[in-house]
């Protein structure tokens, strides 16, 4: 009888214990309830960590991880993750989230539209090209798009000119230079410096540095004052302010990213952080070109003069003699509705 309800004391006991459990359980499974996994989203750039860009993307890091949506971000400055064109196919391929970085026309030949030279004179034009509204992002937004990437905003950052080893030949026209440059992978730009007197070999931006400095290359074009200064002062001598092309990058995003990763609060947020932080470059650039320029001249690199006029006249026969090159590869229709912005 003992041995009876002993076994039935310890029945009872062991069934109070685990409704104890399980009721410890559900209040500490409630308690944890509200908690949820932040998404991360991984942003590679190619800037050099002192540029004004890396200073923009640090506060847009802050934005965005303290919106309270749930987002962390993980960045890779400075071509950590690869060149321009590799960036395009990661956040393509979604292995990356988001890009700041210069677009290439090497996946789609109308997105050469971001290098056509001479296309704006002041930094008035700049602000209303790299806007929403303006023909030129229309167009920029929806080839994007047919890539699998969301545009996300347009950067200014200055004006274009060439840096050599030594002073090229007729520098102030289009005559022949007797140099042999680096350029970008854009046929616009190979065609534009072309017709400027130069000749060009295409070189990635991550290889630039040791093509100049090697002597595998007189020169190059595709930098401000700003990125010359940062990255490539140490491997020239004189910087030419031709003004030929605006340094445009481009924050843009995975389509995967953003159908997939984020939910509509989150993408809200992103696309004004954004917008926000592009809408900041052009300002900033109407002062940092000269103040660039300074600064180089500082360090010993020499700026070889030109006037306004100077750069009225081989802007007008670039316009003239490289852009009706241009016309089989991009379309009349699409720059006539760029011509149209203005």
């Amino acid at each position: 009888m003992n041995k009876i309800h002993n076994r039935f004391q310890f029945k009872s006991c062991f069934m109070s214990n685990m409704k104890a459990l399980a009721t410890g359980i559900v209040v500490f499974g409630a308690t944890l309830a509200p908690l949820t996994h932040a998404t991360t989203l991984r942003i590679a750039t190619t800037h050099a960590p002192d540029q004004y860009a890396s200073e923009v993307m640090q506060q847009i890091k802050k934005d965005l991880e303290g919106a309270g949506v749930d987002l962390k971000v993980k960045l890779h400055m400075a071509s950590q993750l690869g060149s321009g064109e590799q960036l395009m196919g990661e956040a393509v391929r979604g292995s990356v989230d988001i890009v700041h970085a210069f677009v290439y026309s090497h996946k789609d030949p109308i997105l050469e539209i971001n290098s056509l030279p001479y296309l704006v004179s002041n930094y008035d034009e700049m602000e209303k090209l790299y806007s929403p509204g303006s023909n030129f992002y229309k167009l920029f937004d929806q080839r994007m798009d047919r890539l699998g990437l969301k545009l996300l905003g347009m950067t200014g950052e200055g004006f274009v000119g060439v840096m050599t080893s030594a002073v090229p030949d007729n520098y102030r026209n289009t005559d022949d230079k007797g140099q042999n440059i680096r350029v970008w992978s854009s046929q616009a730009a190979k065609l534009a410096t072309q017709d400027m007197g130069y000749n060009t070999t295409t070189i990635d931006w991550g290889d630039a540095f040791p093509a100049l400095q090697q002597g595998v290359v007189d020169g190059m074009i595709g930098a401000t004052p700003e990125a010359t200064y940062a990255t490539f002062k140490e491997a020239i001598n004189y910087y030419i302010p031709y003004n030929a092309f605006v340094e445009s990058t481009t924050y843009y995003a995975s389509k995967k990213t953003w159908e997939k990763k984020l939910n509509a609060e989150q993408r809200k947020v992103v696309a004004d952080v954004f917008a926000k932080a592009a809408a900041t470059f052009v300002e900033w650039s109407r002062e940092n070109d000269a103040a660039n320029l300074e600064k180089l001249a500082a360090f010993g690199v020499e700026i070889l003069p030109m006037t306004d006029a100077e750069r009225r006249v081989i802007a007008e026969k670039i316009r003239a003699v490289t852009w009706p090159k241009l016309e089989e590869r991009l379309g009349k229709d699409v720059l006539a509705e760029i011509v149209a912005d203005f």
